[in-house]
């Protein structure tokens, strides 16, 4: 028997639809973002929040083509770890700290110079100026892209052995640092013993007197609830606490153009977010912290001592940075010179 034309076209038209099937599934199929960071998945925790912001943003702005999947308080790897993942396609994005993401990235060091911003809005706005420039230096040396750049506030000294008014009072003891060469050497500067420890060993560190202390901004603080293994913290505020987001840009540069635009103004929001959150929580975590039993002291007695001996060592840092134009420039627009 003969099929008609028209009841040949209908069938052709039926296979066709059906060979055509897996490429329709594949041009629709969800793009998933796993999204690493270190800090507690806690109401108000501004680390947190901002991946909050960005998925929200993000998967509504695809309409839910995009699904960012959020894994907080280290549970993919420390931040280290989280940086390498993006870089090798395991996880899409990860916030970190800019003092981890340098070991990768050296031309990131620009911004772990001790002393380096005098106020948050001072650093901010360095930083929106010279995003794109710190950004091309860090996918040269990384692949890594800058999206995001979070403010959890300036990092403090705090331990749980003594009040720390001058320089002299924080010989002796062991504080916590991050694995930066950086933090390292300040605080071998200032005299005392610094002990580079991942972040998710820090708590029980404290705890168990590994160590006596630790550096961190009273967001970082209080959300860890460090007032329970540290009693006294010292307003230092030697260092801006500068969280990078970040993401592969090739595996960025893939994706359909709507989609790049939607996470870099995730990224972005994100940002602006966090600045209007950070200064709010800072003024009540103070008196709240006081309240909690911790002995706050005002920033040390001999603080040009401090920042002496920090700034002495920049040209140390200079190699690991490599161009000095770009911080040279920074610097001009602050009215300094760097030394």
């Amino acid at each position: 028997m003969q099929l008609s034309n028209t009841w040949k076209a209908t069938v052709g038209l039926m296979i066709g639809a059906i060979l055509c099937l897996p490429a329709q599934a594949a041009a629709e199929k969800k793009i998933i973002m796993r999204y690493s960071h270190s800090s507690a998945a806690m109401v108000e925790e501004p680390h947190h929040t901002a991946a909050l912001d960005f998925k929200k943003y993000v998967e509504e702005k695809t309409k839910g083509r995009v699904e960012v999947q959020i894994y907080p308080a280290s549970q993919l790897g420390g931040e280290e770890r989280a940086f390498q993942d993006v870089q090798q396609g395991v996880i899409q994005i990860a916030s970190l700290a800019s003092n981890n993401a340098a070991v990768f990235a050296p031309s990131l060091y620009v911004i772990d110079l001790p002393y380096l911003f005098r106020t948050n809005q001072e650093g901010w706005a360095i930083l929106d100026k010279y995003w794109d420039e710190l950004n091309a230096k860090t996918i040269k040396e990384s692949g890594n892209r800058i999206i995001g750049w979070l403010d959890l506030g300036y990092r403090h000294v705090c331990n749980s052995k003594r009040p720390i008014r001058t320089i002299e009072d924080l010989k002796g003891l062991k504080i916590r640092v991050p694995n930066n060469p950086v933090m390292i050497n300040t605080f071998r500067a200032w005299g005392c013993e610094p002990t580079p420890l991942a972040w998710d060993e820090t708590f029980n560190a404290l705890q168990q007197k590994v160590v006596d202390g630790q550096e961190n901004s009273y967001v970082v603080f209080a959300s860890n609830k460090f007032e329970e293994v540290q009693k006294y913290m010292t307003e230092l505020r030697y260092k801006l606490q500068i969280i990078v987001m970040v993401v592969n840009d090739t595996w960025l540069k893939k994706q359909p153009a709507d989609i790049q635009q939607a996470i870099l103004e995730g990224g972005r929001l994100a940002t602006k977010h966090n600045r209007e959150m950070i200064m709010a929580m800072e003024a009540r975590l103070k008196p709240a912290m006081k309240k909690a039993g911790v002995e706050i002291l005002d920033k040390p007695e001999d603080e040009n001592v401090w920042e002496e001996k920090a700034m002495a060592l920049w040209p140390d840092l200079y190699p690991k940075i490599g161009n000095l134009d770009l911080l040279d420039k920074m610097m001009a627009d602050m009215h300094r010179k760097r030394p």
